[in-house]
């Protein structure tokens, strides 16, 4: 299978930050696929260009045995938000270029953040001759978090502009990837995608690399940690992350000696963090700043407990943190400052303590009873090491992403990409002059209508349309409401009108459908739309007929209509 991925973060080489897709793409590689990444050239961490990319729009290398197209990202990521913005702009430009000179792939996979991202995968996967089924993998609620966490405001033309690039992501893509269940009821509650549509592959950890790592006498002379208890904080050091409540919680830990924080990693607030430590003259907490991702390893196996923080925001209730699950594979308790799904895993893993997000007094009285339950943290060890052994490895959840991705419709099923702008434009040009040329007709039987069988003129129901979206159809009615003594509706043959068996006998009653075909919910050609009842009824082969705009007319009625029974239709649909 050749797997084409679209993540501006994926890591180079030695460098810190999360490695999902940097393992993921190993092990498919290794599994025989053919892997190609388009990213940025820009330090996840720093922000920074490395020499080697300067003044390059496309650099190509690789990384093991996966591809990898290096895009030009404009310098300054981590410097302000607005030069976030303009990296995230830059890339995607860069990153279309490269979309539109790869070659044909069996599956795109763009990963968000930056939500920016689905737009040259959308370029790779649709402006083909064969399309690519597109999968949108969503591992941090874009632009919701921005604006919980303060970084864009609720109401300005820049948030209302990604929330409807995000409501585009998700309507346009085959398949949506979540990283925990509580993103997939976001996006169904908010109508973004049906739940059928939504896949959950979610982090996990390389635990071939980190179970290896068991040995931290080294690590812990070398970062002069002695023989503290110590609370590891590994990951970012920015906003959202709110470190500052481990420094609070150090200050209050100050009668406790045998207790060290340290935090391992960088970001826009490191020096702000470390200097405030400093100034408040607190010993029992350390900022190492980034180290290598090869490295972390035996870093992780020399603490005591592994910590997770983030603010105290909706939004990261239903966040799955990926420090997290490295804590857990190298046998680490967890000490999680995350409420909602995190919690809930942890909790039911029996892998970690909970302690609500920047509550200070709190979360330094769990550090004081996991410091003094020995046995405890090797327990809860021992649980989340076991946990993840069974449920969230690297190599488990590629298998499963691969599955995944294989039964995705393939092109030329799916009616994407160039044939489906053609096939569209011709269908709405159609419409439009066949309105216009029967709008006399139109006009007279909609008054026969009024005048023999009353109002209303047109019959609307409710049918699946692309994807089963539901949408109205319209019909001239055929049919009065006339209903029995109890109240039910009378069988169809007693409601059908005289004037209305002569309109379904001639499919004149079809022709306000013209006007779905305008509107982009019919096809001229296509499986007729059924009820929305049925939908749950499907095989997976029949629910293909969904894969395509439904139509006015299409194969099962000129190959026998009434003379055929309901599988036979069916089969002609996906034919």
């Amino acid at each position: 299978m050749k797997i084409l991925i679209f993540h501006q973060h994926y890591l180079m080489p030695g460098a810190g930050g999360g490695s999902r897709f940097n393992e993921f793409a190993r092990l498919w590689a290794e599994a025989g696929h053919d892997v190609t990444v388009i990213a940025g050239t820009a330090d996840y961490i720093s922000g920074e260009i490395p020499g080697r990319y300067r003044g390059r729009w496309l650099s190509r290398e690789t990384d093991g045995a996966v591809n990898v197209v290096r895009c030009f990202t404009p310098a300054g990521y981590a410097r302000s938000y607005l030069r976030r913005m303009i990296s995230f702009t830059g890339f995607t430009v860069s990153a279309a270029t490269a979309a539109l000179l790869h070659r044909r792939s069996d599956v795109v996979i763009a990963t968000s953040p930056p939500l920016l991202t689905a737009l040259p995968a959308w370029v790779s996967a649709r402006l083909r001759l064969c399309p690519a089924p597109l999968i949108f993998e969503i591992r941090d609620l874009w632009p919701e978090s921005a604006v919980t966490t303060g970084v864009l405001s609720e109401r300005s033309l820049l948030t209302r502009a990604l929330y409807a690039l995000e409501r585009w992501a998700c309507r346009t893509a085959d398949c949506i990837n979540v990283l925990t269940p509580a993103f997939r009821e976001d996006l169904v509650r908010r109508g973004l995608a049906p739940a059928e549509k939504i896949i959950f592959v979610p982090n996990g950890a390389d635990l071939e690399s980190l179970s290896r790592a068991t040995n931290g006498t080294a690590v812990r002379a070398r970062l002069e940690w002695s023989d503290h208890a110590v609370f590891l904080y590994a990951g970012a050091h920015g906003r959202a992350n709110a470190v500052d409540q481990l420094i609070d919680a150090a200050a209050l830990l100050a009668d406790r000696p045998d207790i060290l924080i340290a935090c391992v990693g960088d970001g826009p607030m490191r020096a702000s963090l470390d200097r405030r430590a400093r100034q408040l003259g607190l010993r029992n907490i350390k900022f190492h700043g980034s180290i290598a991702k090869s490295a972390m390893p035996p870093v992780i196996a020399a603490c005591d407990v592994g910590v997770a923080v983030l603010q105290d925001n909706p939004t990261f209730r239903t966040v799955y943190p990926n420090k997290m699950f490295d804590y857990m594979a190298c046998a680490r308790p967890v000490l999680l400052a995350i409420d909602g799904a995190a919690r809930q895993l942890v909790e039911a893993a029996g892998a970690g303590v909970f302690a609500p997000a920047e509550k200070p007094e709190q979360l330094a009285a769990a550090m004081r009873r996991m410091a003094d339950d020995v046995a405890g943290r090797s327990r809860m060890g021992a649980a989340g090491l076991a946990w993840v052994r069974a449920n969230a490895t690297r190599a488990f959840l590629a298998t499963r992403y691969v599955s995944a991705m294989k039964a995705l419709p393939e092109p030329p099923h799916v009616q994407r990409g160039i044939p489906d702008f053609v096939k569209t434009t011709f269908d709405r040009a159609f419409a439009a002059a066949a309105l216009v040329v029967a709008s006399p007709l139109l006009v007279t039987l909609a008054l026969l209508v009024r005048a023999l069988d009353g109002a209303p003129v047109l019959f609307r129901q409710q049918r699946p349309g692309r994807f089963g979206k539901p949408f109205f159809i319209a019909k001239f009615r055929t049919m009065r409401d006339a209903r029995g003594a109890l109240g039910e509706l009378l069988p169809d043959e007693l409601r059908l009108t005289r004037f209305g068996r002569l309109l379904r006998a001639t499919s004149l009653n079809e022709l306000p459908q013209l006007w779905n075909v305008l509107t982009g919910n019919l096809s001229l050609v296509g499986p007729r739309p059924l009820l929305m009842q049925y939908l749950s009824r499907y095989t997976p082969r029949q629910a293909r007929r969904h894969l395509v705009r439904p139509g006015i007319t299409g194969w099962s009625q000129v190959n026998g209509r009434n003379a055929l029974d309901w599988g036979e239709k069916l089969e002609l649909d996906v034919w």
